[in-house]
């Protein structure tokens, strides 16, 4: 059975377990349970946080973590106003624009012609969804063709503009 979504409105602590499992690493989390719980601080939302999680792993991984007693549930945040949901999507579009531009004729630099067709999906990624998505794929095709240090040097030009988003 198919967990249901949690409220994206809600917002999750680390409980006094969820703390010393971040510094002990005791239980065998998966990358992404550990990812999940490093980014619960008590004041990002489901909403935010699934900004940081690939599409369909926020909700199990939540409700795994509660199982365990590492997280719960502490607030539900206000909904946005109409001004904040505009001003975030500006926010959003800019800095869309500042990685397509940082990125531009990166994956043709490292793949040759083969890495025009990578420059393409980034340069017509319509949000930071898609964007993350693409370049998921783009960095593997990297890293498979060109090697892990090739990858790195495509990550290094990505990772500072994403900074903001942990």
């Amino acid at each position: 059975m198919k967990s249901q979504p949690p409220d994206l409105r809600l917002i999750y602590a680390r409980t006094p377990a969820g703390d010393a499992e971040t510094r002990a690493r005791a239980l065998e989390l998966s990358p992404t349970a550990r990812r999940i719980l490093a980014l619960v601080d008590a004041r990002r939302s489901v909403g935010d946080l699934s900004q940081l999680a690939r599409p369909g792993e926020l909700a199990p991984v939540l409700a795994a973590l509660e199982r365990l007693a590492l997280v719960e549930a502490v607030a539900l945040a206000a909904e946005p106003t109409e001004a904040q949901r505009r001003e975030r999507e500006r926010a959003a579009q800019a800095r869309l624009q500042a990685i397509k531009e940082a990125l531009r004729d990166a994956f043709a630099d490292e793949l040759g012609i083969a890495g025009r067709i990578w420059d393409a999906r980034i340069a017509d990624s319509v949000n930071l969804d898609v964007l993350r998505r693409a370049l998921r794929e783009a960095v593997d095709a990297v890293e498979l063709r060109r090697g892990e240090a090739a990858a790195k040097r495509v990550l290094a030009i990505v990772r500072p503009l994403f900074a903001s988003d942990s």
